[in-house]
């Protein structure tokens, strides 16, 4: 039995059309590198959605995967990366796989990144422009996005646009379970260093919004 794929789940699920999926093969075959998942994101697919049929039809590539895929490292270089993650949890430390490749020196903290955004169907994004308000960081909490470097993009009546640095599956329920019912989330990637200038250095000409 052929296995599916991600969008033919995605169309029995009745989260996407047909036509909109064969759309998104079309600009895959085009833009190459693009996994089907963030194509289908950018062409208004939920989010969350698309990461559910992921994670429930064990879709999702490891990030290591994604980095081979990207031609950024070899196949050797993760397996020296997953047996140093190996020796370290003997002895009690925990690091993932990715933040090992970089004290490694085999990707840089971009390609990090790059890796992350296509693992998460997150879109990156520059901060640098952005200015945040009270009333926006009000939405998850002031020192809980101080502490978890998380900049509010958008809280409208149905959505909510988070940046984060570090995201994780654990943290991104957590801010989904935080959420009034209804109202849905998206999360896009911004580096740490940008996130931190953002909240530190405009926190204090932070001002409600009228």
């Amino acid at each position: 039995m052929t296995e599916k794929t991600l969008g033919q789940i995605l169309i029995e699920k009745n989260i996407t059309t047909p036509a909109i999926l064969d759309l998104a093969l079309k600009r895959q075959e085009r833009e190459k590198g693009r996994y089907l998942g963030e194509i289908l994101f950018e062409m208004g697919v939920p989010q969350d959605e698309i990461n559910k049929a992921l994670d429930r039809f064990n879709k999702r590539k490891s990030i290591g995967q994604i980095l081979i895929d990207l031609r950024i490292i070899t196949p050797r270089q993760l397996e020296q990366a997953l047996e140093k993650k190996k020796e370290l949890s003997k002895r009690g430390i925990r690091k993932p796989v990715e933040r090992l490749l970089m004290e490694l020196g085999y990707i840089s903290y971009r390609e990090y990144l790059k890796a992350l955004s296509k693992f998460f169907n997150m879109p990156i994004i520059s901060l640098t422009k952005f200015i945040p308000t009270l009333a926006l960081q009000k939405t998850v909490g002031e020192k809980y996005a101080q502490k978890h470097l998380i900049v509010v993009l958008e809280n409208s009546a149905k959505i909510v646009k988070l940046a984060l640095a570090e995201p994780t599956m654990y943290f991104m329920e957590e801010l989904r379970k935080a959420l009034p019912a209804g109202k849905s989330i998206e999360f896009y990637l911004a580096s740490a260093s940008q996130i931190e200038s953002c909240l530190k250095g405009k926190i204090g000409s932070m001002t409600e919004d009228k």
